[in-house]
């Protein structure tokens, strides 16, 4: 029985290089190296890839908390560690909500929306690297791909909640980010 489970794993650890999870993993470095030193050629220092999360959602009319933490898949906690990060770099401007006084509203500066600008000339930056070594129908079709499996995902877990944030992942503690 032990030479048999000895082998399954052996079998198993072989094709490592393969595994789903690692592959995506390790695409997600690539291309946040690739964004980093994007970001950092044409000057921004204190500015993490992980931010762009909370700038891209932020609608033009400004977005509570709340909506963008929800929007972006994490917790209202790591959400609002972003936004303090954003705000003390001059990216975005924090206003009380109008119509609630609890809430408050993330609204974008010049600052902010020349990142977004700056960030549309990095995914063009990606897509051209990734293209490079896929070629452009391959790097499509891997996108079509990708668009069909987080699809499947949000309407499966995310929109099946009442509140979209019943999931397991969007509770556990290793949700904050650093």
């Amino acid at each position: 029985m032990e030479d048999e489970l000895l082998k399954e794993i052996a079998a198993f650890k072989a094709n490592k290089e393969r595994l789903l999870g690692r592959l995506l993993n390790r695409t997600y470095r690539y291309m946040s190296d690739l964004a980093g030193d994007y970001l950092k050629g044409i000057g921004y220092e204190n500015f993490r890839v992980g931010h762009i999360v909370a700038l891209v959602h932020i609608e033009l009319e400004g977005t509570s908390i709340n909506k963008l933490a929800t929007g972006a898949g994490m917790t209202k906690q790591g959400m609002s560690k972003l936004i303090k990060e954003l705000q003390k770099e001059g990216f975005v401007k924090v206003e009380k909500d109008q119509t609630d006084a609890r809430a408050l509203i993330v609204k974008h500066t010049e600052k902010g929306f020349q990142a977004m600008l700056d960030w549309k000339n990095c995914t063009r930056h990606i897509n051209q690297k990734f293209a490079e070594i896929l070629g452009e129908d391959k790097l499509e079709l891997f996108k079509d791909i990708m668009v069909e499996l987080v699809y499947d995902y949000e309407h499966k877990f995310l929109n099946n909640s009442r509140d979209g944030i019943n999931h397991p992942m969007l509770k556990a503690s290793w949700m904050t980010v650093k």
